[in-house]
């Protein structure tokens, strides 16, 4: 068995879908460290979501509950990876993914001069280099830092009682590091390689603006916004087996649990209402599992296709316009195709049954004002392109 042949197909699609569990949407794989030699890869993805919800009846305007229609919108992107061998004991990696991230948005007019809207994109950038020693045949130690920036724009109107609460916050890009680190063990003639990765949260400071009814809020003297971005850890395994065949699998941890989002004036109003410290803009009851078993057959030296199943728990929110959907199920399949022995090319399809979260008393401020009374249609297909070539 050849394990630089298979190690591609582990990657056909990718591991983790926007809003599947809070901002989610990479899975922030450095599978490129353990490719074989020098090599480099480019990835494109599409979402195609179709997701909608019904909000609450807005009483005080005595409309009955209406349906968002489709509120994720489709999504591109990419990423990308360049992995160097300078000696045989050392490996260098810069990679690029997009870890963070969720576009939602719904409008409704009424024939009352008030609308019922939500707005929410979040958005992240992450360049992460990574050095390995490899002290033998079997072993790789690993650890590197990320350069990640960071940056959300969120606006929520709806009726209250008799008042139409009219709120937007935007948060300018911020850059921030950090740091991660790994241990990988294979045996090659195998096919066989476990690694575990942890990566620490990015702390990020941002000046957030902050409007109400469209003018400014300036309750408090203005604070930067802290946001962390969680800390995680990836465990991913393959294994060849009889006949040309292959088993692979992972399994993510992200600490959502920890994480939260309160502008300076939101938690002035806040405490001017008597509130306190009860309610966070956006925060996540737990933290998020996933995991994906495949398996794959090398059908010839140009040839390999997998099929695979994933699962993910979401991370426990009330239904809300920021969390239209909590976790999935979904099934996947893909195809590599070697050109010649340095390139290939990979092509994958994937389809996720997102599970609908609770429609409960919700806990955070935002799922309070953009909380949905039930979810509909909670699907997406994925498409993934993938071009790699070894040097």
């Amino acid at each position: 068995m050849k394990f630089h042949i298979f190690v591609g197909l582990l990657y056909v699609l990718p591991l983790n879908y926007t809003s599947a569990a809070a901002l989610e949407r990479s899975g922030q794989s450095v599978h490129a460290l353990f490719e074989k030699g020098n090599y480099a890869e480019v990835s494109v993805l599409q979402v195609n979501p179709n997701v909608s919800g019904k909000v609450q009846p807005v009483s005080s305007l005595g409309n009955p509950e209406f349906s968002t229609g489709d509120m994720v919108n489709k999504q591109h992107y990419f990423q990308a990876a360049l992995k160097l061998q300078p000696h045989p004991q050392v490996s260098v990696a810069l990679l690029f993914d997009q870890p963070f991230f969720t576009d939602v948005d719904y409008q409704f007019d009424t024939n009352q001069p008030l609308s019922e809207i939500a707005d929410v994109e979040f958005d992240s950038n992450n360049m992460t280099a990574l050095v390995g020693y490899q002290p033998n045949a079997n072993w790789n130690l690993f650890t590197g830092l990320s350069y990640q920036s960071f940056s959300g724009d969120l606006k929520i109107g709806k009726q209250v009682d008799y008042t139409f609460f009219d709120y937007h916050v935007n948060f300018p890009k911020d850059h921030a590091w950090g740091w991660l680190t790994g241990v990988s063990y294979q045996i090659p003639e195998y096919a066989f390689n476990t690694a575990i990765t942890y990566r620490s949260k990015i702390k990020h400071s941002t000046n957030a603006s902050e409007s109400i009814w469209g003018f400014p809020l300036e309750i408090a003297p203005q604070q930067a916004t802290e946001i962390e971005t969680p800390e995680s850890v990836n465990l991913d395994f393959h294994t060849g087996l009889a006949g040309q065949n292959f088993l692979y699998g992972s399994l993510r941890w992200v600490n959502w649990q920890d994480f939260k989002i309160q502008p300076t004036q939101f938690a002035a109003i806040l405490q001017s209402e008597g509130l306190g410290n009860q309610f966070n803009l956006i925060d996540y009851q737990k933290n998020q599992w996933s995991t994906r078993l495949g398996f794959a057959h090398q059908w010839s030296p140009k040839w390999i296709t997998a099929v695979e199943g994933l699962w993910d728990s979401g991370a426990g929110n009330p239904a809300s316009s920021l969390n239209p959907v909590d976790g999935y199920i979904g099934v996947g399949t893909g195809a590599l195709y070697h050109f010649n022995p340095k390139t290939f090319i990979i092509a994958g399809l994937l389809y996720l049954h997102f599970t609908k979260p609770d429609t409960v008393q919700p806990q955070s401020l935002i799922t309070q004002i953009s909380s949905f009374s039930s979810l509909e249609q909670p699907e997406a297909w994925v498409y993934h392109l993938k071009l790699a070539h070894r040097f």
